[in-house]
């Protein structure tokens, strides 16, 4: 296993080093501390998750991420001190998997590699990743629940990879609005509602995992 830590600050990108190292025994680390350094490494090696800081010199973390995800589909974890909820819907837009706040715990760092790795492991003979019941292939755009193929319209299937993307993340309506339908779109929350609805009814008994999360929206989490 392969990772690559972007981070500027160096004893937070050892202590990462060394957590990691912790953890899975016989990982290969490569560290870089600069923006523009990071997309040369990147270009070197295969990953199987990048740590990425977002405020670096040169080139930040919101460019590499838009470099990365040109060609490759790996994990990515940023690591900002740009807590507010702009930075990081800006972050998930870009196709990240997941946002650890500045300060934080090594000890969560390492909790959120192992939930980002379990999740896209778990890759079925057929190519299908799988969540419960659920299998899908993001890049055929194919879902099956309980082995049963299921059809998802443009926009459902954009809210499932938001959701699949973001497990235990909770969205608000206008959230999902910018996310999904776009920042210049004027409509109305019961839109939103609507869909998810829809996305209820075909995903049949992995309905459930669609959680209302009152007074702030929804959630996917089996």
């Amino acid at each position: 296993m392969r990772f690559l830590i972007v981070e500027d600050e160096k004893h937070l990108n050892d202590l990462l080093h060394d957590y990691i190292i912790d953890t899975y025994k016989e990982a290969i680390i490569d560290q870089v501390y600069d923006g523009q350094d990071a997309i040369s490494q990147f270009q070197k090696a295969t990953y199987d998750l990048v740590l990425l800081d977002v405020m670096l010199p040169h080139v930040n973390g919101f460019e590499i991420g838009q470099v990365i995800r040109k060609t490759s589909k790996v994990p990515i974890i940023f690591l900002s001190a740009l807590s507010d909820e702009e930075s990081q819907l800006k972050g998930y837009q870009i196709g990240i998997d997941d946002y650890v706040s500045k300060p934080y715990s090594p000890k969560i760092v390492i909790k959120k590699i192992e939930a980002v790795l379990a999740r896209i492991q778990k890759e079925t003979i057929e190519g299908y990743m799988s969540y419960g019941i659920i299998e899908y292939q993001l890049d055929t755009f194919k879902i099956k629940v309980d082995h049963e193929p299921v059809t998802l319209n443009k926009k459902e299937w954009e809210l499932f990879t938001l959701f699949i993307h973001n497990i235990g993340r909770v969205f608000t309506r206008e959230d999902l609005l910018n996310l999904v339908w776009g920042y210049d779109y004027f409509g109305y929350d019961r839109t939103v509602d609507t869909h998810i609805k829809r996305l209820r009814q075909k995903l049949g008994q992995a309905a459930e995992y669609i959680h209302t999360v009152y007074k702030s929206g929804y959630k996917f989490e089996k």
